[in-house]
C-alpha cells in the first residue's frame, strides 16, 4: 500500500475505533466503509473483521452475516483479482458491485492506480 494510502487508511480507522467508542455506531460504518475502499487491494488490511465487530457491538445479525460472508470471499477475490472497485464491503450491497469512489478518496487513491 502506498504512504498515502496508508495514512488515509489508518486515520479512518482511528476514526472509526473512536466514534465506535463513543457509541456512533453509524459514523464508526462509514468511516470503516472509506478504509475498505481504500485497503480493497491489500490483502493483510482488509477491514471485514472490524466490520464483523462492530456488528456484534450493535447486534445487528444481518451485517454480522453478511461479513462472516465476505471474510470468506475476500481470500478468493484477491486470488482471482475479483475485488470490486469502491465497494463499501458492507452488507446492504452485493459483495461484487462496484461502486463509485467518493471524491475525497479519488484524491488518495487515483494517482496511485495511474503508476
Amino acid at each position: 500500500m502506498e504512504p498515502k494510502v496508508r495514512l488515509a487508511y489508518s486515520e479512518y480507522l482511528a476514526l472509526a475505533d473512536q466514534a465506535r467508542k463513543s457509541k456512533e455506531y453509524e459514523r464508526s460504518f462509514a468511516y470503516l466503509e472509506y478504509a475498505h475502499i481504500l485497503d480493497q487491494h491489500d490483502v493483510l488490511c482488509h477491514v471485514h473483521l472490524q466490520m464483523l465487530w462492530l456488528a456484534l457491538c450493535t447486534a445487528d445479525w444481518r451485517e454480522m452475516a453478511g461479513q462472516s460472508y465476505r471474510l470468506l470471499l475476500t481470500p478468493f477475490g484477491h486470488l482471482f483479482n475479483r475485488l470490486p472497485l469502491g465497494n463499501t464491503g458492507r452488507s446492504n450491497v452485493s459483495a461484487f458491485e462496484p461502486m463509485t469512489i467518493p471524491e475525497e478518496l479519488r484524491e488518495i487513491l487515483i494517482p496511485v492506480e495511474r503508476k
